[in-house]
């Protein structure tokens, strides 16, 4: 039987459409005493709350109110699972506790839960200009809401358990009966559990005031940056809001600075590692890093600025924005409210006596023109273009206006990246792909590849981490010669497969067969040419 809770809006709905999350009807659950006996009477009255059933790493958790993170977190603290959430009714609840714990007196009022506030410390940016002017009514509201302890505990924990759960990004998406809070994990969007409706203004406050934004300003979409300590480590929020129907939705990119890769990380095979390192190397030419967005260009760009850098060489970037600091290197953000462009800070770079530049992303032929000639003049160029695989930056950067002649002098090398998932190592298993499948990857019958059952560990996802896919093309005369004659993409790749390069399919394939990922996530990605 479908169970029906009173909406003040319209109709009834049921408990699962309200909270987005499994209804458990506590009345006809056996109580598991062994669960429970991890728990004391008072606590489960106080946070309404009663445990369930254990599965692998993972707690179910009867809750009046699920979306109650606090109290989440705080179980999770106590137990060390990663805890499932369900909805009950109050009244079955407190009769469950009651049979439990032999009939004790009713429930006292619910404590206030603390956090602990050294977990998460602010790094407080350079003040703003003097003078600004005083704000209003509504402003002043807003900062009351914004500093009210419910809202500042919400987002402290929200913040502590997006770095914890290796997020990438936390999304805050106002509806217009709810607010969904969605954690990027390994590339996909998780639900987790979210505050109330009438938190929504505060918490969207709060994250634009550590923001260093307008809160007044609701209209037009802002950007702001937040530094803070969690665990010890310094993490950086770049921020983003976006006016829509019901309010701010917010996106929050994590940077974590403990977290810079090296390039053996990455996920480079031997063979492709060995050409990479050959060509940054050299001490001038352009290095091209491609892929479509979230593809992981930038970590591979900073992977590679660590691996060159050093007191001997000066470096400078232009990025939009710097997303690490990096001591040794010069960096430098463009403003383009100010009028300082890619095209600007490349124009003026070179009257810093650079050895290495590094240009977050080239966006047009002008650009890219600036950049071939800087290679051709002495220095060592890195950038990120969005094209499909490496022959193909060769042929866009023609596309874009540049002359092939100056691409085959200037341009040392392309690399190509996709970031797959991996597999989980706590649940990962072998199984042999249907007859069908192993014909069309043209693999030998009886191949084996591995992936996750899912487990506590990775959220029954099967899949724990993200990995890169590499196709590392480096020019030599053959390929200068065919790119003066404008060259088709397939025209490159063909060349350059006779010269052993493997292709991001390739290097996929050989990542499912070693058990790094699974096929599912190399056709995902990839395509076989």
């Amino acid at each position: 039987m479908e169970i029906k809770i009173p909406s003040e809006e319209g109709p009834e709905i049921s408990y699962e459409q309200r909270y987005g999350v499994p209804f458990i009807d506590l009345s006809q659950f056996k109580l598991d005493p062994e669960i429970l006996s991890g728990f004391n009477e008072q606590f489960l009255r106080n946070h309404k709350i009663f445990p369930l059933f254990r599965s692998g790493n993972a707690l179910a958790v009867a809750m009046v109110d699920p979306h109650d993170i606090v109290t989440i977190d705080e179980i999770r603290r106590q137990t060390g699972l990663e805890i499932e959430p369900m909805v009950c009714r109050e009244s079955d609840l407190s009769q469950a506790i009651a049979q439990h714990f032999s009939d004790v007196p009713a429930a006292q009022p619910e404590a206030e839960i603390t956090v602990d506030e050294t977990e998460l410390t602010t790094i407080e940016p350079d003040a703003g200009p003097e003078g600004t002017t005083e704000l209003d009514l509504a402003p002043r509201q807003l900062e009351e809401k914004a500093s009210e302890a419910p809202v500042v505990r919400w987002v402290n924990h929200m913040l502590i358990r997006a770095v914890r759960d290796r997020a990438s990004d936390v999304h805050v998406e106002p509806g217009r009966e709810s607010v969904s809070i969605r954690f990027r994990v390994d590339g996909i969007l998780q639900q987790i559990a979210a505050p109330k409706k009438n938190l929504q203004i505060g918490v969207v406050s709060r994250i634009k005031i550590m923001s260093r934004m307008n809160i007044a300003e609701k209209r037009v979409p802002q950007d702001g940056r937040y530094s803070c300590i969690i665990d010890g480590r310094e993490i950086d929020f770049r921020v983003s809001t976006f006016p829509v129907t019901y309010g701010e939705a917010v996106v929050m990119r994590i940077l974590d600075r403990m977290r810079l890769l090296s390039l053996t990380e990455l996920g480079f095979s031997k063979n492709d590692l060995e050409i990479t390192e050959g060509m940054i190397a050299k001490p001038h030419g352009v290095i091209i890093i491609s892929g479509p967005t979230g593809s992981g260009k930038t970590t591979t760009l900073y992977a590679i600025l660590n691996e060159i850098r050093g007191t001997e060489k000066n470096i400078i970037s232009i990025e939009d924005p710097v997303e690490y600091d990096m001591d040794n290197i010069t960096q430098s953000q463009v403003n383009l409210r100010a009028g300082y462009t890619y095209l600007v800070g490349l124009r003026h770079i070179l009257r810093q006596d650079p050895d290495v530049i590094m240009i977050g992303e080239v966006r047009d032929g002008e650009t890219a023109g600036v950049s071939i000639r800087a290679a051709l003049t002495g220095q060592l160029v890195f950038t990120t273009l969005h094209a499909n695989d490496g022959p193909g930056t060769i042929t866009r950067l023609i596309d874009m206006g540049v002359e092939p002649f100056l691409v085959a002098s200037a341009v040392e090398g392309a690399i190509a990246q996709r970031l797959v998932r991996k597999i989980c190592p706590k649940c990962k298993a072998p199984y042999f792909p249907h007859e069908k499948l192993a014909t069309e990857l043209e693999l030998p019958a009886g191949t084996q590849f591995f992936k996750g059952k899912g487990c506590g560990h990775c959220r029954n996802t099967g899949y724990s981490g993200r990995i890169g896919l590499f196709e590392v093309l480096r020019t030599n005369d053959q390929i200068r010669d065919i790119v003066i004659s404008r060259p088709t993409t397939s025209a490159v790749r063909n060349l350059a497969r006779k010269q052993n390069m493997h292709t991001l399919w390739e290097d996929g394939i050989q990542k499912a067969l070693a058990g790094i990922t699974t096929i599912d996530e190399v056709m995902r990605e990839t395509e076989k040419l």
